[in-house]
């Protein structure tokens, strides 16, 4: 009996309802619309920005009824209100709320900003929503539902640190500075051309002077001492009264002849070291060394130069003329001009511009090859100063022969208080922690750090370095820190540029991030502030040429493909990044940017 009344009831407190106005408001709310502007919500600076639109239809709003749309975040079942209410009312009705006509309906719009929490990123978004009018009040239903999910790709910042001797890369594993410096001795030739010519031609006035053939002779014995060659510099020049576009071209051909020059006295002092010491000329190991093209086109200031050193009575005229002309081409007519009233700038002034000068870079006799070097220091350390002992440790190549050298440092008693070797013992280990995330590895890089640190404190190097264990280990506030000392240190103060864009991106603020970061390309980073941008095509180019390709990189072009709406491109850059790290399965599974396959079979094999 007590079941029949308590339903007899139900329908009776229904009758009476649909007699009134709120009734009908109960049955005609699917009608009303409420949608999100932007259903695909983000964390952008720690704060989630929304906007929710919503039409009442006409006839709806009863002129004295209130309603209220309570927006929320289902988090496991549990309603959770960060956003602000939305009140509305009919146009007789007392209270807060937007009126709607009831005659023509109406619509309204809210907007707000709630503080990102990462249960939210597989939140639903709903709309529950009730009604009153005068004492009686009902339930809406059914509940809006506004979307699905916050992404938290705003979050996913790294670095990919790199061993760098660069300062101004912040963000790197920065090796300290070695101060080493090799010296260089070298010798100059200089091989004069014809007008308008790049052919070698020894009855040139100039190549026949004394001092020409005196230069050259002492360039060719210098090179059949057998120096060690570091490198070649060739600068072509052309005497800047022709067209610079075809001065340019001329310069380029005496570079090419000068080079041509060098190449056959060099190959005529290899063969006669190879017969003086009688090795076979295919079995003879052949030095490396770098040519330069230093063409430099027209030769202004050896012009000007030249017209300053002569006796010239008019020559002050001469370089007023020149110099007050616009451009370059009317600097070359005017030179054109003059040589006609003046016959010593066409005789005297401009032939010796014309050449190829040959400048041979070699390292001094004592000095040697970084390999002979690396050897010498590891087996006689203490016949080498200090610099000369972390440069042979920066170019070596090999990390155990790095580690004994810096060991060999910090174990002599008259080198143990320089904080080089120890903070580049700490970058050894610091980016074996990183390949590994061994934490034995992360201990001794911050035990030698923090040696460096007490014998060099505020050294904005360490200071980077420390930020980047605290980064590592996801302390990010206090990485940030550490790295804005780095960048203020008294001592080896370090460019954070790159750094401080990227934590402008946790900010929030991408447009800072762009500009602080943008002399990175092929970048984790740079394709990161892209995509929250919502420039893909470029986070796609910059993606696409990382030669690295880890597990964050390989997560990051899963989400872009996810934007794009490339299914297939979603699966195979997760499936890289689930096989790099494991771990990557149940952030995939969260992650608000895969929402709309999270329900394919695809992604389901993936995630399992």
């Amino acid at each position: 009996m007590k079941k029949i009344y308590v339903l007899g009831l139900t329908i009776l407190t229904a009758a009476l309802m649909c007699s009134c106005g709120l009734g009908k408001m109960v049955t005609k709310y699917p009608q009303v619309t409420v949608t999100m502007d932007n259903p695909d919500l983000e964390n952008k600076g720690g704060e989630v920005a929304y906007t929710i639109k919503g039409t009442i239809p006409p006839k709806y709003m009863k002129k004295k009824a209130l309603m209220t749309l309570s927006p929320c975040l289902k988090v496991d079942g549990v309603n959770i209100e960060p956003f602000t209410t939305i009140k509305l009312k009919g146009e007789k009705a007392k209270g807060e709320g937007t009126t709607i006509s009831f005659k023509n309906g109406g619509t309204f719009t809210q907007t707000g900003t709630f503080k990102f929490d990462d249960s939210y990123e597989t939140a639903e978004i709903v709309v529950p929503a009730t009604a009153q009018l005068k004492k009686k009040s009902a339930t809406l239903s059914p509940e809006k539902n506004l979307g699905e999910g916050i992404s938290n790709t705003s979050s996913r910042i790294g670095l990919q640190p790199i061993i760098s001797q660069n300062a101004n890369q912040g963000g790197n594993f920065i090796q300290a500075p070695h101060h080493y410096t090799p010296e260089f001795m070298g010798k100059t030739a200089i091989i004069y051309f014809d007008l308008n010519s790049s052919a070698m031609n020894w009855s040139n006035k100039y190549n026949k002077s004394q001092v020409a053939k005196d230069s050259i002779k002492a360039f060719v014995e210098f090179l059949n001492q057998g120096n060690i060659i570091d490198r070649v510099v060739i600068s072509g020049w052309a005497s800047p009264e022709g067209e610079e576009s075809n001065n340019q071209g001329l310069s380029e051909r005496r570079f090419e002849q000068g080079k041509k020059w060098f190449q056959e006295q060099y190959n005529k002092y290899l063969k006669d070291y190879a017969k003086k010491n009688k090795i076979k000329m295919k079995d003879l190991q052949m030095p490396s060394f770098e040519y330069v093209n230093n063409a430099k086109g027209e030769d202004w200031d050896g012009f000007e130069l030249a017209v300053e050193k002569s006796n010239m009575a008019q020559k002050n005229q001469i370089l007023n003329v020149v110099k007050s002309q616009p451009n370059n081409d009317m600097r070359e007519q005017k030179i054109r001009e003059m040589t006609d009233i003046y016959p010593e700038i066409a005789d005297a002034i401009l032939p010796p511009l014309r050449r190829a000068e040959m400048q041979l870079v070699c390292k001094k006799h004592e000095s040697y090859t970084d390999a002979e070097l690396i050897s010498k220091v590891k087996s006689s350390p203490k016949d080498f100063s200090v610099n000369e002992r972390l440069y042979a440790a920066s170019v070596c190549t090999n990390k155990a022969d790095k580690e004994a050298i810096y060991k060999a440092l910090i174990n002599d008693k008259e080198t143990e208080g320089d904080w080089r070797a120890y903070n580049d013992l700490g970058v050894l280990s610091l980016n074996d922690y990183y390949e590994t995330g061994n934490s034995a590895d992360l201990d001794a890089a911050v035990n030698y750090l923090n040696k460096a640190a007490a014998i060099s404190p505020n050294n904005g190097i360490v200071l980077n370095n420390l930020a980047l264990v605290e980064f590592l280990q996801g302390n990010y506030a206090d990485a940030r820190a550490k790295f804005q000392s780095s960048k203020e240190a008294s001592v080896d103060p370090v460019n954070q540029d790159y750094v401080m864009g990227m934590y402008s991106i946790i900010d929030g603020d991408y447009t800072k991030a762009v500009q602080m970061m943008s002399n990175r390309s092929c970048d984790y980073n740079t394709a990161l502030v892209q995509i929250l941008n919502k420039d893909y095509a470029a986070a796609k180019t910059t993606l696409d040429c990382i030669t690295n390709v880890d597990a964050k990189t390989a997560y990051l072009k899963a989400v872009l493909a996810a934007r794009m709406k490339d299914e297939q491109a979603i699966y195979s850059n997760l499936a890289t990044a689930i096989e790099k790290d494991a771990s990557l399965k149940k952030t995939a599974k969260r992650d608000a940017e895969f929402k709309k396959y999270r329900h394919t079979d695809a992604f389901k094999a993936l995630v399992k």
